[in-house]
């Protein structure tokens, strides 16, 4: 049971922590009240492919869909608002969008996050770990 609490209550936190990025002004981008914490750090490849208001989108509409992904992967959790038994897939779907969100806007301070996403995806995914029966279903 602990660990059930403590695995929701971290996933309820990641996607707080996207959903902040969503909204959170980058403070060195040109203009940091109407962009995201994303917007200026696109790497070369992708600002030279997208303007600057299709990049605050995509940035805007994964960090949106992690912190949803995340959110409801918590609550799975604790068996509110979407059935439990969707938690591990809500959780890795929505590690794999932050993964593509970072990739996608990397820069170092992001390096924490690709760990976290791949770290997900790993142990829920591929290592199956926690079992059902050892989170108390």
């Amino acid at each position: 049971m602990f660990l059930r609490i403590l695995i929701g209550a971290l996933l309820l936190l990641h996607g707080a922590i996207h959903a902040v990025l969503a909204v959170v002004p980058n403070p060195n981008a040109a203009e940091p009240v109407v962009a995201t914490f994303f917007s200026g750090f696109a790497g070369s490849w992708l600002t030279s492919r997208l303007s600057g208001t299709t990049l605050k989108t995509i940035a805007i509409a994964l960090a949106v869909v992690a912190a949803v992904g995340f959110l409801l992967a918590g609550l799975a959790m604790f068996d509110r608002l979407v059935p439990h038994t969707w938690w591990r897939t809500l959780a890795i779907v929505s590690s794999v969008v932050s993964l593509l969100l970072c990739l996608l806007f990397w820069n170092t301070y992001l390096i924490a996050g690709v760990v976290v996403a791949l770290g997900v995806v790993v142990v829920l995914g591929i290592l199956r770990w926690p079992a059902e029966a050892i989170l108390g279903y």
